[in-house]
């Protein structure tokens, strides 16, 4: 049997829970626009990213007017021994694209490996996984991360100074 996912044994599977679903009388969950407070989830092939980097590009794009516009310095931090400040809004660090920052929300992760004397290289996109208990929600020293009902990870760009705890 072999380890690999077909788009044939994908769309059977698919099939078959959607199905088993029917039958059971419950409703599978609907496109992003129609989820209301329901759970969304994401799934990627990272089999077929080339690290071209237009995901990236198309991400910024999109969201670029969330992006958060803090007005005047970054507020002085307290214990300060313990938390750094960091001004992400600053224009040489909001081109920043091999991590995540308030205004890069994808980047692509390259990593190498070996399997069965034969070396490869996985591209894998790396962005916020709206999880389940956010860490990232609750660090924001401004208190601008929250998490939405149906588990989205939101930042309001008014309160967000762009200090990147996220």
């Amino acid at each position: 049997m072999s380890p690999r996912v077909t788009r044939r044994s994908f769309l059977k599977a698919g099939a078959l829970t959607a199905g088993a679903l029917a039958s059971a009388g419950m409703q599978a969950p609907r496109a992003a626009a129609a989820a209301g407070d329901q759970e969304l989830c994401t799934l990627l092939d990272i089999r077929k990213c080339i690290a071209c980097g237009e995901c990236v590009a198309a991400c910024r794009e999109v969201n670029e007017h969330k992006f958060p516009e803090p007005q005047g310095p970054m507020p002085n931090m307290v214990p300060r021994s313990r938390v750094k400040i960091a001004d992400w809004s600053a224009p040489d660090k909001r081109e920043v694209d091999h991590r995540l920052t308030p205004y890069n929300w994808l980047f692509i992760q390259t990593a190498e490996g070996r399997f069965k004397d034969e070396e490869f290289e996985i591209h894998i996109p790396r962005r916020c996984m709206h999880c389940r208990n956010a860490p990232c929600s609750k660090l924001c020293p401004f208190g601008a991360a929250f998490t939405q009902t149906n588990g989205i990870i939101r930042i309001h760009p008014d309160v967000c100074m762009g200090g990147a705890k996220c």
